[in-house]
């Protein structure tokens, strides 16, 4: 790559655009072997019965030593890409490789130009298939500069040095004629050079752009994730928040008045749950609160939904559950409570809870539904605590 259009690309995009450069020169050129012996074959016909057999069928094989090589040689590199840090020398090979081709192409002029009007028709024939195949390699080895240099150069340089060596007036003309044609090729093979690798820098920096969207994106549906689950939990203690069982209980109201799917709902607080606060802190209040969720969770079945209604209240929605269930329920939920402490530091504390059900009646909405389990749960507290009441 050369210095001007290198400093034009982003560093961190240097090996990547020089690495996909000679990936498609080596696709390219595996592709032009394929090609190239119907050029040989036509030489080889132009020619056979203007020199000696031996020799056409000579330059012919020496011709497709070359192309063989590049063939195996890509194919191989293709197959199994090398890392980037040897390409570069894959690349010189490239260029050897294509330097001879150059060189055994050009060599048709010389080994085939036969004297008389015949012979230099058929030498300008040979010549013309000679700068086809240097005017295709612009475009055919646009990737790589100093390959299309070095080929365009090799394949004219033989009959630009041969014609001159003829030294007469119609030759050195030819020889004048192709050296400007060298010229020109260089030229557009450089201009050609620059949009590819302009071409190929631009796709290497959307693509770059593209991952970092998707990074962003991937990144920023974790982000309304987390955010979705933070909106719906309490931070305290993870459960669902009222917002959520509020819409919770919303909806299995509307299962009910739709397909008379039978629920219940359970509010229940900790007992006296201020004197633990005064008496060891809001820290160990705090603690407390988290160790009480843990307890009841692990009393819940599959399809219950707990959350964290306010303070020291708590939720418990019971789809599919009629009170009698509902009830049976929360009592193996206050005996579990009962039986040992919430948690040991500072010290053993042993909380009770009181529990009011209601089961969703024909008529009502959500609130009244609500009202109703509150309601029990204030006749709970009333007849002593630590107790349930439907």
């Amino acid at each position: 790559m050369s210095k001007e259009l290198f400093e034009q690309i982003i560093p961190e995009n240097r090996a990547e655009v020089e690495a996909h450069c000679v990936t498609t020169l080596f696709a390219r050129a595996r592709q032009a072997t394929m090609l190239a012996p119907l050029g040989t074959l036509f030489i080889f016909w132009v020619v056979h019965d203007m020199v000696s057999l031996a020799l056409a069928l000579g330059w012919m094989i020496v011709n497709s030593l070359p192309d063989a090589i590049t063939f195996l040689h890509t194919s191989r590199l293709l197959k199994n890409p090398p890392p980037r840090e040897q390409l570069l020398s894959c690349h010189n090979r490239q260029m050897l490789l294509r330097s001879l081709q150059g060189l055994c192409w050009g060599s048709a002029a010389v080994l085939f130009h036969v004297d008389g009007v015949e012979g230099e028709l058929n030498a300008m024939v040979v010549l013309l298939v000679l700068i086809s195949i240097s005017s295709v390699s612009v475009v055919n080895m646009a990737p790589s500069f100093r390959t299309l240099a070095f080929f365009s150069f090799s394949i004219l340089i033989v009959p630009i040095l041969y014609f001159l060596s003829l030294g007469d007036h119609l030759h050195v003309q030819m020889a004048v004629g192709l050296c400007i044609l060298l010229g020109i090729q260089l030229q557009f093979g450089w201009d050609a050079y620059r949009q590819f690798a302009g071409g190929v820098h631009q796709l290497v920096q959307n693509q770059r752009i593209g991952k970092q969207l998707e990074q962003r994106n991937v990144e920023l549906d974790e982000l309304n994730q987390m955010l979705r689950v933070i909106a719906i939990h309490d931070q305290l203690t993870g459960l669902f928040n009222r917002h959520f069982m509020v819409d919770q209980i919303e909806r299995q109201r509307e299962l009910f008045v739709r397909h008379g799917n039978v629920c219940s709902i359970v509010l229940f607080d900790i007992d006296h749950f201020k004197l633990i606060n005064d008496q060891f802190g809001h820290g160990v209040g705090d603690d407390v609160l988290a160790a009480f969720s843990r307890r009841i969770e692990a009393q819940l079945r599959q399809g219950d939904t707990l959350g964290r209604y306010g303070g020291e209240e708590f939720v418990l929605l019971l789809p599919m559950t009629d009170r009698n269930a509902a009830m049976q329920l929360a009592e193996r939920i206050r005996s579990a409570l009962a039986a040992s402490p919430v948690t040991r530091q500072p010290e053993e504390i042993t909380v009770t809870a009181s529990f009011g059900v209601a089961q969703i009646e024909p008529g009502e909405d959500a609130g009244n539904w609500l009202l109703r389990a509150d309601q029990a749960l204030y006749r709970a507290k009333e007849q002593g605590r630590n107790r349930v009441m439907a």
